[in-house]
């Protein structure tokens, strides 16, 4: 630094921390880098409030820099080794980002766990009941072209003409998002290449290994659902433009789902995730 010069022995602590973005619309802003120091090193600066009891300095904001946020994480993670704080502590103490696995000679390959919601059987119900719906509507409106000099304006024909109409319209678009939610169910990817979760009808995030720092299977931060969920910890620079459910001691977690909503629960998923994720697995209570 331009003031100072530290060698990694009197280095606790260094990381990139991550601020709220000031709008949920916006692009959150570029994180900023953090040192701690061991005790009685100090640095010729304002210390940062902190509630823990290191002296922690903010060295630069990254937005300041000349290259990316990418660019010095790769060099944070080659340099500072197991000083180098890609998680919260609570979650897991730093380790080298180069020992974290994933595993590629995984027996099997790539596991995929899919959610069966029952939404095929539903399709073919909905179906039913609109195609019924639908043959009453024909049916009704047939029925008033070739009778229409036998019926007058009191006749109430309009009344079954709009019911059936109406519970046609209704059947077809529960019959469309059913067939939506039966062809794109909830799935778990789990390989040699990353995590890819896709939600019931969405669309699937995918993160590479070399982009995830921990993966954990626990309780939400900051909710009360006592059901496991699976929690990406990205290192940062990675999905920078996507919104982070969560942001814990300046660091990014994305929340995939609840286990216990996928076939086998916890119990199946688990055993893959340590497979593939060596030591970036983490299972917090």
């Amino acid at each position: 630094m331009h003031d100072a010069m530290l060698p990694w022995e009197q280095i606790h602590a260094v990381s990139l921390w991550h601020e709220k973005a000031a709008d949920s619309d916006t692009t959150p802003p570029p994180p900023r880098l953090l040192l701690w120091t061991v005790p009685g090193v100090t640095l010729p600066r304002q210390q940062d409030r902190s509630l823990d009891a290191w002296n922690r300095y903010t060295l630069v904001n990254c937005a300041d820099l000349d290259q990316s946020v990418g660019r010095l994480t790769a060099a944070l993670a080659e340099y500072a080794g197991d000083r180098f704080e890609t998680a919260p502590r609570a979650v897991r103490p730093p380790i080298p980002v180069t020992v974290a696995g994933p595993e590629l000679s995984v027996p099997g390959g790539e596991r995929s766990f899919t959610a069966d919601l029952g939404d095929g059987r539903r399709t073919r119900v909905r179906t039913v009941w609109a195609l019924s719906f639908s043959a009453l509507f024909v049916s009704v409106y047939l029925y008033v072209i070739f009778n229409h000099d036998r019926l007058d304006g009191e006749s109430g024909i309009g009344i079954p003409i709009t019911v059936s109409m109406l519970g046609t319209l209704i059947c077809w678009i529960q019959v469309r998002f059913a067939y939506v939610r039966w062809r794109k169910p909830m799935e778990l990817r789990i390989g040699a290449t990353g995590i890819g979760m896709r939600e019931v009808a969405g669309e699937e995030r995918f993160f590479r290994w070399d982009q995830i720092a921990t993966v954990t299977v626990g309780r939400k931060p900051h909710g009360l659902d006592p059901h496991p969920s699976l929690m990406v910890w990205v290192l940062p620079g990675a999905h920078a433009s996507a919104h982070p459910e969560h942001l814990i001691d300046g660091h990014r977690a994305y929340v995939l789902d609840r286990l216990d909503r996928l076939p086998g629960g916890a119990e199946a998923v688990v055993p893959v995730l340590r497979a593939y994720a060596g030591e970036r697995y983490v299972e917090t209570a």
